[in-house]
């Protein structure tokens, strides 16, 4: 089944030429659909964009008369609980919305530990669990029919990452990451995935909370490296470069999609991330009419750049919804996972269907930060422009 968010808009929006009398009872239905995210703690900042792509979703959805199923119309209701990143509180959410408010379909989260803790209980209450933001690749391999995942896993950014920076003969290439599943797992793929002339030179961990990279600095200016990968978000990220910087390393800085939007761009200077690259799932000045027209919405609801943890999360909604409607049920977990298995989806970022683990194949992109605080596209080529367009 195909759909796209215009097709699904445009088939909302027409049920308003019903007449009164046939809208008013319907107005009164409500579909309630989970999410598990952090308002609170380490990732509230990320949490921020998620939430964002969901209630924009949601708004959308809502004014162009709610969704049609199985011949009634409902409005979307999101049902929200903070997990602050916590495995443990993110189950016991997880369990509760399956026990307690019973709803259709679940969507978050950020953390991939979090994701990993609340999978199974997805799939023992046959409840579908869309991903919209993790990237930890396991997620997707433990035979759980009931998780799906909008966004591109770590081993589908590394790959976008690792063909560009093969090609600029960067040597040695040093590492700062996250003591975690996701740091480790990020630095181990993109080793795997570089050529053997790509030798590394330093590889450090740092633990959530840390402020101090200056040995990690120093190790990198000992070991003579030409370029250094941070596996990390925006908070710590900002850190370390500002750190980098201030030492007097004029090394090639390579980031995460958390270091490519105008809210990080804010955390420094453009003189410091100039020549900066980094994977990005949504450049939201892509000349791309799916990409132009959600940044303008984006913009004129929240007042600022749109960002890719949006992107996902809006799409991953929009997916739900189209699901629900093939389904037809807003009940039938089963019947909605197996709709979500054939769908076949043109969101804003890209198509989305899921292949028989439940991930989806998203566009990765490379941008880079120019000197006047915009960015350009570098990878793939056939997407490659100029300042401005990142």
């Amino acid at each position: 089944m195909k759909t796209s968010w215009k097709l699904l808009a445009a088939a909302l929006a027409g049920s308003l030429c019903l007449p009164l009398s046939a809208q008013t009872p319907a107005a009164a239905a409500k579909v309630q659909i989970g999410v598990v995210t952090a308002l609170t703690g380490p990732m509230a900042a990320p949490g921020v964009f998620q939430m964002n792509g969901f209630k924009l979703a949601a708004e959308e959805l809502n004014a162009a008369g709610g969704i049609t199923v199985g011949g009634r119309k409902y409005q979307v209701e999101l049902k929200v609980y903070d997990t602050r990143a916590n495995p443990s509180e993110g189950a016991s959410a997880m369990q509760r919305l399956a026990t307690v408010d019973k709803v259709p379909v679940v969507l978050g989260e950020l953390s991939s530990g979090v994701a990993a803790a609340i999978a199974p209980i997805a799939q023992d209450y046959a409840l579908p669990l869309i991903l919209t933001v993790p990237t930890g690749p396991n997620l997707t391999e433990q035979s759980n029919p009931f998780l799906f995942r909008v966004n591109a896993n770590n081993l589908q950014l590394n790959q976008a990452l690792a063909d560009f920076v093969s090609k600029q003969g960067w040597s040695p290439i040093s590492f700062i990451a996250w003591n975690n599943d996701a740091g480790r797992g990020g630095v181990t793929g993109i080793k795997e995935l570089m050529p053997a002339a790509t030798k590394d030179a330093y590889v450090g961990y740092f633990n959530v909370g840390e402020v101090d990279f200056a040995s990690h600095v120093s190790n990198i200016r000992n070991n003579k490296s030409q370029a250094v990968m941070l596996f990390m978000d925006e908070e710590p990220g900002s850190l370390a470069i500002k750190q980098i910087r201030d030492a007097g390393l004029k090394v090639q800085l390579v980031g995460t999609l958390a270091m490519g939007s105008d809210r990080f761009l804010k955390r420094l200077d453009a003189q410091r991330l100039e020549g900066m690259v980094q994977y990005n799932a949504f450049p939201p000045n892509a000349d791309q009419p799916r990409i132009k027209s959600f940044s303008q919405r984006y913009k004129a609801k929240f007042g600022e750049e749109a960002h890719g943890f949006a992107a996902q999360s809006y799409d991953g909604l929009m997916v739900a919804a189209a699901a629900m409607q093939a389904a037809g049920t807003v009940s039938n977990g089963k019947a909605i996972r197996d709709a979500l298995a054939k769908i076949d989806h043109t969101g804003v970022i890209g198509r989305i269907k899921f292949d028989g683990k439940g991930q989806a194949s998203p566009a990765v992109y490379v941008t880079q930060w120019c000197a006047n605080g915009s960015r350009r596209i570098l990878y793939p080529d056939s997407a490659k422009a100029g300042c401005g367009a990142g």
